[in-house]
């Protein structure tokens, strides 16, 4: 079926202009370091991971086939209120702490990342399983888990191919990760003054401890650069693991990095998987 053709961003450009500057041309650009590259490229926020029609759904409905599309943009929409919110009170009020978990949610699922992993589980022996899942909560009772592949919802997904699956597994897979993070305490901790966050085209650290089929589990910790001042440490209060210092911290407050911090953290947005690294503000190099 063909669709309306249209250009969407796995990354937001409203997230990206919080990183990047303006040129002497007046347009929005941003500093990317591609992996393996050693110099720094200078991309338009407009055109900078934007993909025609990546994130439409196959269906004969127009609302469902861009439903992923809609939900990324209604969620982008409370971004500016996060910022004003650390910036003017210095914690966030339960409508952007609210945002803030979805969006992290949200980020994890347009990431290539993350797609590229859940591609290859729909394309391995162990699909039904993983559907299963990211699925068995809208299940109403045990009766239907124990029947869930009977179940319409699990059979659309169980019986298209693993590519014109993917977008509606991502957003099933959103919703599972959702019931976690609901539960998860939020940190912030501000850059140094002169040493911006940096993010990436994978903008949430995720740090698992897992077994079997699990994909988070509640010593899961996660790092969003929210911005080049703010970082948001996520974690589940009830973890077992209490090694991590952060995890000490009160929620929703704002702490300021020390220098083992603020060196720790970028290089954990460093190494997380990533096809470029964003860098904040406008920067040129080239190592020769």
């Amino acid at each position: 079926m063909n669709h309306p053709k249209q250009d969407q961003h796995k990354i937001p450009q409203v997230y990206l202009k919080k990183f990047g500057y303006v040129d002497t041309n007046m347009q929005w650009k941003v500093t990317v370091s591609r992996r393996g590259e050693a110099f720094t490229r200078q991309k338009s926020i407009k055109s900078f991971t934007a993909v025609t029609n990546v994130f439409d759904i196959e269906s004969y409905d127009p609302i469902i086939r861009r439903i992923f599309e809609k939900l990324n943009c209604d969620l982008e929409t409370g971004y500016h209120d996060i910022i004003n919110d650390l910036d003017t009170t210095g914690e966030l009020t339960d409508k952007s702490y609210a945002f803030l978990l979805q969006l992290v949610a949200n980020l994890i699922t347009r990431s290539d990342y993350w797609r590229d992993l859940t591609l290859s589980l729909l394309n391995s022996p162990g699909k039904a399983r993983f559907l299963q899942f990211i699925t068995g909560h809208h299940c109403q009772n045990e009766a239907e888990y124990n029947t869930i592949d009977q179940q319409s919802f699990y059979r659309v997904l169980n019986e298209s191919s693993p590519g014109d699956a993917l977008n509606r597994a991502m957003l099933y897979f959103m919703d599972h990760l959702m019931l976690r993070l609901w539960n998860y305490e939020i940190v912030i901790i501000r850059s140094q003054d002169g040493k911006e966050w940096w993010t990436s085209t994978n903008p949430v650290v995720a740090h698992n401890k897992i077994e079997g089929m699990e994909i988070f589990a509640k010593e899961s910790e996660f790092y969003f650069p929210i911005s080049p001042t703010y970082l948001a440490y996520l974690h589940f209060k009830g973890s077992d693991d209490q090694t991590n210092p952060l995890r000490a911290l009160a929620t929703n407050q704002i702490y300021e990095a020390d220098d083992a911090q603020n060196a720790a953290l970028q290089q954990l947005i460093l190494e997380n998987p990533s096809d470029c690294v964003i860098i904040a503000g406008e920067f040129r190099c080239r190592i020769e």
